[in-house]
């Protein structure tokens, strides 16, 4: 398993190649690597992991789905280029792997394995492959826009190609193994734990992320998004926090712990968390959320973590938080694009990590609400840092949400509005499932003509319709036209639970002028 410094220095690693030579490059593509360019920022596609590795760009000849894997043939030189693309576009010998739980209907295919009802099958070449093995009654698994079977990836590789040289004219035949996550899949509970493959593997579909000077913040492994259900692990400059939302035994608790710490981690520590978010605990119990690692040394407190080039204070040994949520790094992002000059109401604001990425992007005021009065200190702290000072233009209100919305009188350039899926105040209790609604028209009203609403939930059963359309009633309820709704993009280190929506719905709603 790579260690931490070794992984920025791998942006394509040697076990990732076929078959290379002056004219041909031929890859494994991992699934969760883009063939063309999408986020260069935190998913660098093919060609520029290539270019990084090799210091020039080979010229790709044929592009697969970002989610699956298998061979990708490419060339270094425009012969060769134009000689395989001919082959290519003539019809290679190509093979495909699938994972299935049904065999599809008019589709000559080959069964490789079985387990239970879950199948792997081989078959030639085909266009539009995905769409007619759901036409078929076969939907490949983990195929969410044809209604696969639950999945941690698209269950689809590119298993061989066979081609001749441009330049030997001898068959070049290029294979590449069913991956393990496909076999971990068809095994399904006897696949066993693999604790430090599944975390190697998610460590590397983050390489972007550990390859940015300006970023130390962000999740490394997500549930069963990443193979490892109840489990996230989450980065913080040189040391990590394990959260477990299972009850593992002893011997995997212990196994989770070393396989962290041997990524090279200075000190690793550990949160419990209910299953459920409406359970309520002591989040500083030593049995919940020890004060001290559970391996190597404590960091500092605070310590300053990076985002974008921006920093925030995180207390990894206070409770069940650390005072910032990765998930919301394109939230950031955005508003500190966008704050410039602006008036920012940042609202439940915990340890106002908003407030400070509007604050980096050159805010003229900002006004931070939250009913807790050790968040305002810990968001009192992460101001301090960023050498503004409150007063008149700058203040934190230690007060209700709902209440401070229903009395206020200014108005604002920009609000964020990112609450609790379930909290309980003095005044009662708040569910986003039916309350969001009412909440969100109160923040409306609040803003400036032009304006622009920050929205996010993460409730796993509002999906991102209905979470729309919750969004667009509460704007007609406050009689706010609305020119814009848009989705922000979802965080490439926060994949969803197979079968599941993406956890987090950010969406920007813009009024007219």
């Amino acid at each position: 398993m790579n260690r931490l410094s070794e992984l920025p220095s791998q942006p394509w690693p040697a076990e990732w190649v076929i078959h290379q030579d002056a004219q041909v490059l031929v890859i494994d593509k991992p699934a969760g690597v883009p063939s063309h360019p999408v986020d260069a920022l935190e998913a660098p596609d093919v060609g520029v992991r290539l270019e990084r590795w090799l210091g020039r760009r080979p010229s790709i000849l044929h592009a697969l789905d970002r989610e699956a894997s298998g061979v990708m043939v490419l060339a270094f030189e425009r012969e060769a280029s134009r000689a395989l693309a001919s082959q290519l576009e003539r019809g290679p010998t190509k093979r495909h792997l699938v994972g299935v739980v049904s065999r599809p209907r008019g589709l000559r295919h080959e069964l490789v394995k079985q387990v239970g009802g879950r199948m792997i099958l081989r078959i030639d070449e085909h266009k539009h492959l995905r769409r007619v093995l759901a036409e078929g009654g076969a939907p490949i698994a983990g195929d969410r826009d044809h209604g696969g079977a639950p999945a941690p990836r698209l269950m689809w590789h590119v298993e061989e190609v066979v081609l001749v040289h441009p330049h030997s004219n001898q068959p070049l035949k290029a294979l590449a193994p069913m991956p393990s996550a496909m076999e971990r899949w068809l095994l399904g509970d006897a696949a066993g734990s693999d604790v430090p493959g599944r975390i190697a593997d998610a460590a590397r579909r983050r390489y972007a992320l550990f390859a940015r000077e300006d970023t130390n913040l962000f999740r490394l492994v997500h549930g069963a998004g990443d193979e490892l259900p109840g489990v996230a692990i989450d980065v913080y400059g040189a040391h990590a926090v394990v959260s477990l939302a299972i009850d593992p035994t002893p011997a995997l608790r212990e196994e989770l712990f070393d396989a962290v710490f041997a990524l090279g981690f200075r000190g690793v520590y550990a949160k419990l968390r209910p299953k459920q978010a409406n359970v309520l605990v002591n989040t500083r119990r030593e049995d919940v959320a020890p004060n001290v690692p559970v391996r190597g040394e404590p960091s500092a407190e605070p310590l300053f973590v990076k985002e974008l080039g921006v920093e925030y204070a995180v207390r990894l040994g206070d409770g069940l938080s650390t005072g910032i949520f990765s998930d919301q790094r394109a939230g950031r992002g955005w508003l500190r694009e966008v704050s410039q000059g602006q008036s920012v109401l940042n609202l439940f604001a915990y340890h106002g990590a908003f407030t400070v990425a509007a604050m980096a992007g050159g805010a003229r005021r900002t006004v931070t609400v939250d009913a807790s009065g050790v968040a305002l200190e810990r968001a009192r702290e992460n101001v301090a840092h960023q050498g503004v000072s409150l007063g008149s233009d700058h203040v934190l209100v230690k007060a209700d949400a709902v209440e401070w919305l229903s009395s206020c009188r200014e108005r604002f350039d920009v609000v964020v509005l990112d609450p609790p899926s379930f909290s309980t105040t003095k005044k009662g209790i708040f569910r986003a499932e039916s309350d969001y609604q009412s909440l969100a028209t109160l923040a409306l009203r609040v803003l400036a003509p032009g304006g622009v609403l920050l929205a996010s939930t993460n409730l796993r059963r509002m999906t991102p319709e209905q979470f729309r359309r919750t969004l667009s009633a509460a704007a007609r309820e406050a009689q706010k036209p609305v020119v814009k709704l848009r989705s922000l993009p979802l965080p490439l280190d926060h994949p969803p639970v197979p079968g599941e929506p993406w956890h987090l719905k950010s969406e920007l709603v813009t009024l007219a002028k």
